[in-house]
């Protein structure tokens, strides 16, 4: 029996050879845990054994999966690692290369400063140039994906607190009805974006059906720059609200009822409960859903890379887009220094985003602080 080319024998002979090696993981992973929890119940006799025993995985983790790329990213960044020079960071490669030349401060600040400047011959010349097009600048790309990132965190949170409002009332079929919004966040975003770039074709797309059956003329919408964007910002504002609806729609449910009845038997209508009692109790929710939902949106690629390609005449790029062509782009901007000290960039916008925004909303007080 064979499936896409694979036969049975072929999977046995694989899972034969992986599953000892799972095995192994786990057993030496539980022994570890037990020695560590022995080390630290009678040496360093803790009365938190346990507690940082069972956290040492997530811990190792973090260091693994987070940290280690973090500071092995910020040393690309210092380095002059492109296309032409990959050989000489391989480990082969010792010996035929200058090593002590690959990694340096010169490389670094050079990296940061090729963000934001364009130098020739010590002088800075103007805005650097991030893509192909003149006005492919670092202000013009950051403008862009501050639009694309508002644009976004605005309609999914207003669209995701009124669904959610209207799935907290007792209507009939509720059941089918939070199913049926929350499926375009369950469908892989990938397929969403390759359904949709179909949906928008000029001829054949269904949007432009539906426009046609109303009378109107069809339009080429990823052709234009500003119908492109629209698109884009549509199909991501289509898979983000019901992330806010199933957040705030659980907020919804965790406000105890006598508040509404309190403030009804003291004369309050529905908007004066809504801003009183509604949007104060969901401010634990909303500070973090709209912290995750702007680095999320800050940086998403795959809805932009599928459906418009960062086009047309690179209108719809944003940071992040950038970022992925300097990196992996054609070879002649295979750049991964300058793409790394990129990258730091763009992380630290997000940190100060974060740091703002989470200290000023008010977002590490308790509820009933007062």
């Amino acid at each position: 029996m064979e499936f896409s080319g694979l036969d049975l024998n072929t999977v046995i002979q694989t899972l034969t050879k992986i599953l000892p090696i799972l095995v192994g993981v786990l057993v030496g992973s539980l022994a570890l845990q037990f020695v560590l929890y022995q080390f630290l119940h009678k040496v360093v006799k803790t009365k938190h054994a346990l507690p940082y025993t069972l956290l040492a995985p997530a811990a190792i983790a973090i260091v693994a999966f987070l940290l280690y790329p973090l500071g092995y990213n910020t040393l690309l960044a210092f380095s002059e690692l492109k296309r032409s020079t990959f050989p000489c960071y391989s480990p082969v490669a010792i010996g035929e290369c200058e090593l002590t030349h690959l990694y340096g401060l010169d490389y670094g600040f050079a990296n940061f400063r090729d963000v934001f400047f364009r130098v020739r011959d010590g002088e800075i010349l103007g805005w650097g140039r991030l893509l192909r097009t003149a006005d492919s600048t670092f202000p013009v790309l950051l403008q862009r994906t501050a639009l694309w990132t508002g644009l976004n965190v605005i309609f999914h949170f207003t669209i995701g607190l009124g669904l959610a409002l209207l799935m907290n009332q007792k209507i009939r079929f509720k059941g089918i009805y939070r199913s049926l919004i929350v499926l375009p966040w369950a469908i892989p975003s990938v397929i969403t974006a390759l359904t949709w770039k179909q949906e928008f074709h000029a001829q054949y797309g269904f949007v432009n059906v539906m426009i046609s059956s109303f009378g109107g003329q069809p339009i080429s919408w990823l052709d234009d720059p500003v119908l492109a964007f629209v698109a884009v910002v549509f199909v991501n504002v289509w898979l983000g609200v019901p992330f806010y609806m199933v957040m705030l729609l659980g907020g919804l449910q965790s406000i105890p009822a006598d508040f509404y009845e309190a403030a009804h038997i003291d004369g309050a209508n529905a908007r004066q409960s809504f801003w009183t009692i509604t949007l104060p109790m969901l401010r634990p929710i909303i500070i973090p859903a709209v912290t995750l939902d702007v680095i999320w949106t800050f940086n998403k690629l795959d809805i932009i890379f599928i459906i418009s390609g960062g086009g047309p005449q690179e209108k719809t790029n944003i940071l992040v887009s950038a970022l992925f062509n300097a990196a992996f782009g054609p070879a002649a901007t295979q750049q991964l220094g300058f793409a790394a000290a990129f990258s730091i960039v763009i992380f630290f916008i997000l940190f100060i985003f974060a740091v703002i925004w989470i200290t000023s909303s008010g977002g590490l007080k308790e509820i009933y602080d007062r």
